[in-house]
Parts: C-alpha cells; sequence; structure tokens
C-alpha cells in the first residue's frame, strides 16, 4: 500500500489551495501580533495585551485554527480530494495499481490523518514565528511553551479524528456541497454541546473536550484527569469512522 499512499501524498501536496492558505494564515497572524498591540484594537476587541500577547499569544491564535478555520480548511481540501474524484470517476477504481477499493481509501485515510497533524504543527510554527517577531525572546517562557505545544498536539488529535469524519460525510452523500453542509451542522451542535448544561451528553462528544482544553484551560495546564478521557473518547470516534468509511466504501455499487 506504501506506493499508493506516495502517490496520493504527492497529490494531495500538490494542490496550491494549501499554500495559499497558509500563506495568508501567516499574514493574518502576523499583522494581528501587531495589531492587537494598539489600544484602539484592544478596546475593539476588548482584549488584554497583557493576556493574549508575548508568550500567550501562539495559544491565543490556536482556538482560530482548531476551532473554526482548520475544520472549514479541510473540509474544503478533502473534498477536493474525494468527493470530485468520485464525481469524476476516477476514486474507487479497484484495479488502480493492482489495489482494492478499501485498501485506496486507507491511503487516503492516512495520508489525511498526516496531513492533519502536519498543518496543527505548521500553525504552532507561524504563530510562534509572528508572535517572535512580534514580542522576540519574551515568548520563550519554558513553562508556556510546554503548556501550547502540549496543546498543539491534542489539537492534532483532534483534528484527525475531524478529518476521519470528514471522509465518512464525504463518501456517505458523494457530494461537495452536501459534505460541507454536513460539517456546518456538526460545528453549530458542537457549539451547542459544549455550552450546554447537559454534563452526561458533553462526556461522550468528540468536540466537548477540545472545548474544556482550549477555553476552560485557556493560558492554564490541562490536569492530566482532564486529558485521558479526552483522548479515549476521541480514539473512539476515530476508530468508528475509520471503520465507517471502510465498510461504505465495499457497499458502494456502481
Amino acid at each position: 500500500m506504501y506506493p499508493l499512499t506516495k502517490l496520493y501524498a504527492q497529490k494531495m501536496f500538490r494542490l496550491k489551495l494549501i499554500y495559499i492558505f497558509f500563506a495568508c494564515f501567516f499574514t493574518a497572524s502576523f499583522f494581528y501580533a501587531f495589531l492587537i498591540s494598539t489600544p484602539q484594537m484592544e478596546e475593539l476587541l476588548n482584549i488584554n495585551i497583557r493576556i493574549v500577547g508575548r508568550e500567550n499569544f501562539p495559544e491565543f491564535m490556536m482556538r482560530f485554527y482548531v476551532g473554526t478555520v482548520g475544520i472549514l480548511f479541510n473540509v474544503f481540501l478533502l473534498t477536493l480530494f474525494i468527493c470530485e474524484e468520485d464525481r469524476s470517476k476516477i476514486l474507487y477504481q479497484p484495479l488502480l495499481h493492482g489495489e482494492s477499493r478499501n485498501r485506496m481509501i486507507q491511503s487516503k485515510a492516512y495520508v489525511s490523518i498526516s496531513m492533519s497533524i502536519i498543518f496543527v504543527l505548521l500553525t504552532a510554527i507561524i504563530n510562534y514565528t509572528t508572535a517572535f517577531m512580534r514580542w522576540g525572546y519574551k515568548i520563550f517562557e519554558t513553562t508556556a511553551i510546554i503548556r501550547t505545544i502540549e496543546k498543539y498536539l491534542l489539537s492534532g488529535i483532534y483534528m484527525s479524528c475531524i478529518t476521519l469524519g470528514i471522509i465518512v460525510l464525504c463518501i456517505c452523500t458523494r457530494n461537495t456541497w452536501k459534505t460541507i453542509l454536513g460539517v456546518i451542522i456538526y460545528m453549530l451542535i458542537d457549539a451547542f454541546i459544549s455550552n450546554s448544561n447537559i454534563l452526561f451528553l458533553q462526556k461522550i462528544w468528540i468536540g466537548y473536550y477540545l472545548n474544556l482544553w482550549t477555553f476552560s484551560y485557556e493560558y492554564q495546564k490541562i490536569p492530566l484527569k482532564e486529558i485521558l478521557p479526552g483522548i479515549f473518547v476521541m480514539a473512539l470516534y476515530g476508530i468508528i469512522f475509520y471503520q465507517i468509511s471502510l465498510c461504505r466504501t465495499e457497499k458502494i455499487d456502481f
């Protein structure tokens, strides 16, 4: 399966959308780092630069990518990667390189998961780069760096599971716009559950733990008792999404 995985990886990283997106993200992060330092922007955004600036800036910016922007970016990317290939009748050709449909989807899943983790880490690099350009060596406070990188790694796990969920949507709907609509509905449900008082529902919801880590423990170390259940729930969703994608692929009737 390695040649197929390598082929899909090369195809994924030839997409110009990736480089355009991260160029825009770098530009936005750079200007944001400087704009929030002005009294006018502090008042307009109702923020305290002494809290969200310096060593806390990369963590502050993480919420914009992982919470909304990154998910929408992934869904656009994956619909190009899966739905558009399906529409052009080249996605499920079982004889391509002598591989079965399931092995082709497995390869795409491996590439997509790796892509999600790389993108989260790249976001961290961009945010630290722009923070360094604004505040210099003041951002390299050891405790803050360890805490922030830990949160980026946890966000990478979340984004990987969400990526598998988007793949399931792509395979089940076989339509770009239906997939995008499904992700938007997920984000609305996620916001409702995370802000509700239904504790049982929150504890079994994939997005609850990311919101807990990002907002309830913002600029604080996350206790281990809050990390382990979150990783378990996310991993469980990831396994379920992965198995559904394989089963659904096998049942597709041309």
